[in-house]
């Protein structure tokens, strides 16, 4: 089974489009830091208007659930959190389980 990892967010109205980068730059390395990371998907929303207003979200696929909890931990994972915690004003995280 597949988990997909399902993190949205919106950015406050004071972060510049530099820093909206960084957030999705250090979201890409972590592909290549976490080997637990089976693939990325990251982008911008498309407007939806039940979108509740978040602007970015990323998908995060992993072989198990044992490797979502290797990513939760590592502390690639953690520094990334760091990053983008004060950039953000809300945050979803939803994960589900696919046979996909």
């Amino acid at each position: 089974m597949t988990i997909h990892h399902i993190v949205l967010y919106k950015f406050k109205p004071e972060v510049t489009p530099e820093q909206k980068q960084g957030v999705r730059d250090s979201v890409s390395a972590l592909l290549s830091q976490i080997p637990a990371i089976q693939s990325i998907i990251t982008g911008e929303t498309v407007y939806n208007h039940l979108g509740h207003g978040f602007d970015e979200g990323v998908i995060f696929l992993f072989e198990n659930e044992a490797k979502l909890n290797e990513y939760r931990s590592h502390k690639a994972h953690i520094d990334y959190q760091e990053v983008a915690k004060p950039l953000t004003a809300g945050l979803l995280i939803f994960d589900i389980e696919s046979s996909a």
